[in-house]
């Protein structure tokens, strides 16, 4: 597995015209690596593959990290490459531009003077947004966590309960049924505060005819999953109900359009256009979804920027939205695995509108 990955990666090295990659993101290193410490950078050239981490991690990288010689240094690694001579004089080695900050630059070109240092962006991100069968299954089993929470935490939802207590439980209820912990603390916004897209939870309670949105997911072997689900509390005005099935049409469109070969920008518009057909463009305030995986948010990117074609094998969310100011919002999402010809939900919550 973590073989094929490195491959990969010596593959773009020819495309962008490189001998080496310096690896620094964890995210990517744990990717190419298994490494799942805290501290650890990697260079891959077209002979083979380093990694490098501190004495922390001694043991621990016997047991993780494949197909990489190991190095076990100080804090600065890009010391020991040097003390190893692994850079050849007059090389091409590219720099994780987005994750790079200046002053390591400056390490980098005052080490090796006789080394050009190449910007690149999302070489490793563009592997890993394409998942192979272990990380489907991961994420497919943090999806099915955070499914089987949300059917519990209905119970919970009532007048007078507050935002904070259901966020805790939520985030309690992870670690009950298996998961690493949460994907990102959850969202709990309730009445006029369900019209921000990413509110924190605070100990304002519950009220009849509020809606409830509800962002959460379950993190499992390092996989994100991120579910929304929006309910009221109470009875629904027809007010609750329209915009709520505007919503809904929404995010369906959305499921109907994405697949392998449309666009990120396709699926985005799919969406958009009921909503803003519904008269509501101006409340839908955010893209319609991203790519998850060792991270929450990972490419692709389903927005009217992303002109690039998606592939077999992204697992994306979707999730468009409605928010009025001072008095609420609906949110609805799952997470999607994209195949040839369809787009697959793998949440199995319900969507109906949920009356408690």
């Amino acid at each position: 597995m973590y073989e094929n990955r490195i491959n990969q990666v010596i593959q773009k090295l020819d495309e962008h015209n490189l001998d080496s990659l310096y690896v620094t993101n964890i995210t990517n290193v744990r990717y190419l690596s298994g490494f799942t410490g805290s501290a650890g950078s990697m260079l891959i050239s077209k002979e083979k593959s380093y990694f490098f981490t501190d004495g922390r991690y001694t043991e621990q990288v016997k047991n993780q990290v494949q197909n990489s010689q190991i190095f076990i240094t100080g804090s600065i690694h890009i010391k020991e490459i040097y003390n190893q001579k692994i850079i050849k004089n007059n090389s091409r080695v590219g720099f994780e531009a987005n994750h790079v900050s200046y002053s390591l630059y400056r390490c980098l070109v005052g080490q090796f003077p006789n080394t050009t240092w190449i910007s690149t962006e999302n070489i490793v991100e563009h592997i890993a947004a394409v998942k192979d069968i272990n990380e489907i299954d991961s994420l497919k089993t943090a999806i099915q966590i955070t499914d089987k929470v949300f059917d519990e935490i209905l119970t919970l939802l009532a007048p007078g309960v507050s935002e904070s207590k259901i966020a805790a439980t939520i985030s309690y209820k992870f670690k009950e049924y298996g998961a690493d912990g949460d994907s990102y603390d959850p969202i709990v916004a309730s009445g006029w505060r369900s019209a921000l897209p990413h509110a924190t939870p605070t100990e304002k309670k519950l009220e009849k005819g509020e809606f409830v949105v509800m962002d959460f997911g379950a993190l499992y072997n390092g996989y994100h999953a991120d579910m929304t689900r929006t309910v009221l509390i109470g009875k629904a005005t027809q007010k609750h109900r329209d915009i709520y099935s505007i919503v809904s049409d929404s995010q369906i469109a959305g499921i109907k359009k994405a697949k392998a070969g449309v666009t990120g920008a396709d699926v985005d518009k799919a969406c958009r256009d009921v909503i803003e057909k519904a008269g509501y463009g101006k409340f839908f305030t955010h893209s319609t979804g991203h790519g998850i995986g060792l991270e929450v948010h990972t490419l692709p990117r389903l927005s009217s920027a992303n002109k690039t074609k998606l592939l077999e094998n992204y697992v994306v969310t979707i999730e468009p939205g409605i928010y009025i100011p001072k008095w609420g919002g609906v949110r609805i999402e799952d997470d999607c695995l994209l195949a040839k010809d369809s787009c697959i939900p793998l949440n199995k919550s319900t969507k109906e509108l949920l009356e408690l």
